[in-house]
């Protein structure tokens, strides 16, 4: 018989999960999920305070609910107290509960919201692991593969086709003839192996930002932010993941992960310096028949004059689709669209039709600029934490989203 406490624990974690998802909807939607990291491969979330059915002992002194009452009294609260306001509002943080998601289920959710696109490795030859399924019958074989069942079926249809199926004969220790099957070595079955070869399913994925002075400590929070969360939608798709991170000024170099989200400095700007050393990886390291390889570039759109033009020498010649699954670029608070990388690989991608190559904009909008949807930085109005947050849960899903994966 179920015990009434087990009735109310489930109605408990329902109404808990209700709330969890509720909560987690709101994160994703206004975008405060991109402020969120996880620590032990756990997000947690806090969700507003639950109210408890509890025993309440003595008498409440009023009558309701029983006896007299009348319209408008106050149900479970002693109308005397309150209900005129007079108190100082509170400096404490409200009660609620914390609730540990793991990752995965966080990004479900992030799929389900975003209508983010599934990432689709590119066919391949290159096999990371083959295993040994035993799977066919042989005439052949070592006795310790000998198929019993196999072998006993083969000796009874040979002595049935010879008509000696029904011979039976006494055999010391019987008193009544039953029938005997001699085995012989044709009729021996033995298990035999083929080799299934499992396609790889490797993925490399390089980030990359610029680092001059114009880059500053605003610009390399979003950068990082978006980094961080397109690194765990892409490796939800793949058994191993390798990463590289770039940063650059007119030189590029490769550093380590926690230096490409912490590193701050000043210098010129050369964007395509940061393109050519991501592409002598691919002759180097990463063979592109044996990788899927994604690409992110970060920059606040201002550029060398003339440097834009090295960029797409660089995709069109060695960072081509038949090499790379995906490009983004993102455009971090520029101050104007007119003249910025964004507008220039804009124009091009439609020209040279490279659909492997994405680009999006984070940074405030205004009315009066004729590409305000490009973004246009005005460093009177910066953006607001809720817009921060919601451009860069929108320019995921711009660079993520292409014909492939749509």
């Amino acid at each position: 018989m179920t015990k009434r406490i087990q009735n109310d624990h489930k109605r408990f974690r329902d109404v808990i999960s209700g709330r969890k998802r509720k909560e987690l909807k709101r994160l994703i939607k206004n975008g405060g999920i991109v402020r969120t990291r996880p620590k032990g491969g756990k997000v947690t979330i806090s969700i507003p305070e639950i109210q408890i059915p509890r025993f309440v002992h003595g008498t409440s002194g009023g009558g309701l609910g029983r006896g007299p009452g009348k319209v408008g009294d106050t149900v479970g609260k002693d109308p005397k107290k309150g209900g005129k306001g007079g108190k100082k509002a509170g400096d404490t943080h409200g009660e609620g509960i914390q609730i540990q998601l793991e990752l995965e289920e966080v990004l479900k959710f992030m799929s389900d919201e975003l209508q983010l696109p599934r990432m689709k490795p590119k066919e391949n030859q290159t096999f990371e692991e083959i295993k040994i399924k035993y799977n066919n019958i042989s005439k052949n074989g070592p006795e310790s593969l000998r198929h019993t069942r196999r072998t006993m079926v083969e000796c009874i249809k040979r002595n049935a086709a010879m008509g000696n199926l029904n011979n039976k004969i006494i055999v010391p220790g019987s008193d009544v003839p039953i029938n005997v099957y001699e085995m012989i070595n044709s009729d021996r079955r033995y298990r035999q192996y083929n080799e299934v070869k499992i396609p790889s399913s490797n993925a490399v994925i390089m980030f990359a930002r610029d680092c001059s002075y114009s880059m500053d400590e605003e610009k390399c929070e979003i950068v990082s932010d978006m980094s961080w969360w397109l690194d765990c939608w892409i490796k939800k798709y793949y058994e191993k993941v390798t990463r590289c991170y770039f940063v650059h000024d007119t030189l590029a170099e490769e550093v380590s992960e926690e230096k490409f989200y912490n590193y701050r400095y000043g210098g010129g700007t050369m964007c395509s310096s940061a393109f050519r050393l991501m592409a002598d990886q691919l002759t180097s390291r990463f063979p592109p028949h044996k990788h899927n390889i994604y690409l992110f570039y970060f920059t606040d759109g201002e550029n060398w004059g003339g440097d834009n033009e090295k960029i797409m020498e660089v995709i069109e010649s060695d960072l081509n689709p038949n090499d790379i699954n995906l490009i983004g670029i993102t455009q971090v608070n520029s101050w104007s669209y007119n003249g910025s990388v964004k507008e220039y690989i804009d124009n091009e991608i439609v020209n040279r039709n490279l659909e492997h190559v994405n680009t999006a904009s984070i940074g405030p909008k205004t009315q009066d600029n004729e590409e305000a949807s490009f973004g246009y930085y005005n460093p009177r109005s910066p953006l607001t934490e809720d817009e921060r947050n919601q451009q860069i849960i929108d320019a995921i899903r711009q660079v993520l989203t292409t014909k492939e994966n749509s």
